[in-house]
C-alpha cells in the first residue's frame, strides 16, 4: 500500500492544526478533533490537538501490534479503538476533568492493509472513499452525535467493515475540511473528486478547497459555520 497525504491548518487561526495524520507499513490513521470556539472551558490542560495526536499514536501502535486474527469485518479495529480511548484517558485523567461536556474529542478514520484483506473504521462524520475500480463507495456516518472523547463505548458506534484482497484500487481517507467541494459545495461528485486526488495529489486537493472558500469569504454562497477549516486528505493505492 503506497500512501501520499497532505494537511492544512485554518489560515486564519493562531492555535495548532487539530486534524491528524499517521501511518506506518500496512496501516493508516485521520483523526479531526472536534473545534470548539476559542476560550472554551474543555476541563482539560492539555486541548483538542493533543487529544487527536495522542489518541491517533495510541491507536496506529494498537493496529500494528494487535495479533493476527481473521478478517472479521473490521471489529478488531473497534476494539484496537477502544483500548486507545481507555489509555489516552488514563494518561489525563489525573489533571483533567473527563466528565466535562467539552472534554476534548475527535472523529477517528483507520484503515488496516493485511494478507486476509483491508479492514476499516469510521467514527462520526469525517469520510472514507471506497473505489473498487468499478464504484466509488462513501462511507461516514453524517450528523454523527457520537465521537472519540474520554468513554471507549463509543468505539462500539463506529462503522466497521473487510474486503478480500483485491478487491481495492485505492482508498482515501478525508476529514470534514477536506470533503468541503464535494458535499458542502457541491462543485465536484465523489468519483471527481476522488479523481483529483489521484492524479494531482491531496494537496492539490487542498488548494482547491481554499481558493473556492475564499472565493465566498462571507458564507454566502456555501453557507457554513466557518469560513476554513482544518483540512487532511490521505489516499492509499493498493497493488494490483
Amino acid at each position: 500500500m503506497k500512501v501520499t497525504w497532505a494537511t492544512r491548518a485554518v489560515p486564519e487561526r493562531d492555535w495548532p492544526n487539530e486534524d491528524f495524520f499517521a501511518a506506518a507499513e500496512g496501516a493508516v490513521v485521520v483523526l479531526d478533533g472536534c473545534s470548539l470556539p476559542p476560550g472554551t472551558d474543555l476541563g482539560c490542560r492539555h486541548g483538542t490537538a493533543w487529544y487527536a495526536r495522542t489518541l491517533g499514536l495510541e491507536l496506529l501502535g494498537r493496529m500494528l501490534d494487535n495479533p493476527p486474527v481473521p478478517l472479521d469485518r473490521g471489529n478488531a479495529l473497534r476494539a484496537c479503538l477502544a483500548g486507545a480511548i481507555e489509555a489516552v484517558a488514563a494518561r489525563h485523567a489525573g489533571t483533567c476533568d473527563l466528565r466535562h461536556p467539552a472534554t476534548p474529542a475527535a472523529t477517528v478514520l483507520a484503515l488496516r492493509e493485511r494478507p486476509e484483506g483491508v479492514e476499516y473504521l469510521v467514527l462520526a462524520d469525517s469520510v472514507l472513499l471506497l473505489d473498487s475500480g468499478d464504484s466509488v463507495e462513501v462511507v461516514s456516518r453524517e450528523y454523527a452525535r457520537t465521537y472519540a472523547a474520554a468513554d471507549p463505548a463509543a468505539a462500539a458506534r463506529a462503522i466497521t467493515g473487510a474486503r478480500p484482497p483485491g478487491a481495492l484500487r485505492r482508498a482515501a481517507l478525508l476529514t470534514d475540511g477536506a470533503t468541503r467541494l464535494a458535499d458542502k459545495f457541491h462543485i465536484l461528485g465523489w468519483q471527481d473528486l476522488l479523481t483529483l486526488l489521484a492524479t494531482d495529489g491531496p494537496q492539490a486537493l487542498i488548494d482547491r478547497t481554499r481558493a473556492a472558500e475564499d472565493a465566498d469569504p462571507d458564507c454566502h454562497r456555501w453557507p457554513r459555520t466557518k469560513r476554513h477549516d482544518d483540512a487532511t486528505a490521505t489516499l492509499c493505492l493498493f497493488d494490483p
